[in-house]
């Protein structure tokens, strides 16, 4: 009997990053995996285009260095010699307040502050919100018995402006929610982290920034994100064609049962199942195999979201910006969300005479042109409020690139990591069933492939 014949037989439903690694693990681990994939295309949101001889991206456009699985997987794959870091000497980005970019004050360490003096001359804090952001290291910080909102964390320690425009856009942004109902043990458990050990957030980011400068002197400070240089989809695509053979692609799964030595999956036997599909997409799938399952997978919410990439000439702007773009202060006034300068953050993005912005739409009252509207409905009022903070930009693109991804942003709420337990349990009840993917523990590209990497 070959060694394939053999090996434990492992359907993966989903075809992103996240089906994809997790195939590539279990592959290298010797089980014979099985990625069945509704549409045509492989790696979720990680979706790459040239046009005007740019090379734009539909969804995440870079990896996070710190977190280092995706990295290591690129490595893995022979593709070290795409891996493109970004340009830090522009790394620099301001807040849209007031339909005015103000630049993000110098010297934080995400939006907690390690020099006083941007604090204070900084045009994004009225004098009262300077001062609470300042008293942060003298103050008591007590947390509440249980999860706590990225917004009610923000506030303890340096008030409602900070959570507003720096803390709120910064680490919202990131997550496309509101940080009112994100889960702070679920998003940004290392910050509770810092508070507990040093009791002050700006105590314990200055502890972790010596250390950090420490290396950069020794010259092992990496930057902060990496791309790829052909662009993001050629991880999954990398993937995808050393997984050939393993792959049904337009394949939508219609039936998963449970059987005595494993799973049936449109017929099929399997000895194991990994569902890497968005939390609320799987849940039908369960409905006669689990209702309860069925029904904690589909209590996760969403939402909605949109890249805009815009291609001008070069020649037709007054005015080329610095740094790698900006973000909105909340509340938001548009459907602006933000803006990144694309070739001012990763080289080999722009051709010589083009110029390309990538614009970041959402906010509460974009869902539903975001799901249903016409692209107008989307461009319009996007690049109004472009034009209206950055006249330099000119009155119409000579291309532009629209990618919607309708409740494409899982919602990691009050209570997340007690539903994840809770689906974990359930899944351990079933047996040989496993969950992976950015509903579950985390949305970063580096986060899904690093679950992947934990079901071998």
């Amino acid at each position: 009997m070959s060694e394939r014949m053999s090996s434990p037989k492992t359907a993966i439903i989903g075809g992103g990053i996240a089906g994809l690694s997790a195939a590539w693990f279990l592959k290298e681990a010797g089980h014979t995996p099985t990625v069945f994939e509704a549409s045509d295309h492989w790696g979720g949101k990680m979706v790459s285009k040239r046009m005007e001889g740019c090379l734009l991206e539909g969804g995440p456009d870079s990896l996070l260095t710190e977190k280092p699985w995706a990295l290591q997987l690129c490595r893995e794959l022979g593709l070290a010699e795409e891996l493109l870091p970004s340009n830090d000497a522009q790394r620099s980005f301001s807040i849209l307040h007031n339909q005015r970019l103000h630049p993000f004050p110098a010297g934080c360490k995400l939006f907690i502050p390690q020099k006083v003096t941007p604090i204070l001359t900084t045009p994004l804090l009225s004098p009262l919100g300077k001062a609470r952001m300042l008293m942060e290291p003298f103050l008591k910080h007590r947390a509440p018995e249980g999860d706590e909102s990225l917004a009610d964390f923000t506030r303890r320690h340096f008030g409602q402006q900070t959570l507003d425009r720096l803390a709120g856009p910064l680490l919202g942004g990131i997550y496309g929610g509101d940080p009112e109902d994100m889960s702070m043990s679920a998003t940004f458990p290392r910050l509770q982290g810092l508070e507990k050990k040093h009791g002050s957030l700006v105590k314990g980011m200055s502890s972790m920034m010596r250390d950090a400068q420490k290396r950069t002197k020794a010259g092992t400070a990496p930057s902060l994100f990496t791309s790829l240089k052909s662009g993001m989809q050629i991880l999954p695509d990398t993937l995808a064609a050393k997984l050939d053979g393993y792959l049904r692609p337009q394949h939508l799964v219609k039936s998963i049962l449970k059987t005595p030595s494993g799973w049936s999956v449109d017929g099929e036997e399997f000895d194991q199942l990994v569902i890497a599909l968005p939390a609320r997409q799987a849940a039908p799938l369960f409905s006669e195999v689990d209702k309860n399952l069925s029904r904690l997978l589909g209590q996760q919410q969403s939402s909605s979201s949109a890249t805009l990439s815009l291609v001008f000439d070069r020649k037709d702007l007054k005015t080329l910006p610095t740094g790698f773009g900006f973000m909105s202060a909340h509340p938001l006034s548009s459907i602006l969300v933000g803006c990144t300068w694309t070739g001012n953050k990763f080289q080999h993005r722009e051709s010589k005479d083009r110029f390309v912005c990538r614009l970041f739409l959402g906010g509460p009252d974009s869902k539903t042109k975001i799901l249903s509207g016409e692209d107008a409905e989307l461009i319009d009022p996007a690049l109004a409020a472009l034009r209206k903070i950055c006249p330099f930009i000119p009155e119409q693109p000579l291309a532009y690139w629209l990618q919607r991804w309708p409740n494409g942003n899982p919602g990691y709420q009050l209570g997340h990591l007690d539903w994840v337990k809770e689906i974990k349990t359930q899944a351990n009840a079933l047996g040989n069933l496993h969950f992976s993917g950015s509903s579950y523990g985390g949305v970063s590209v580096s986060d899904c492939v690093k679950q992947a990497q934990e079901l071998t």
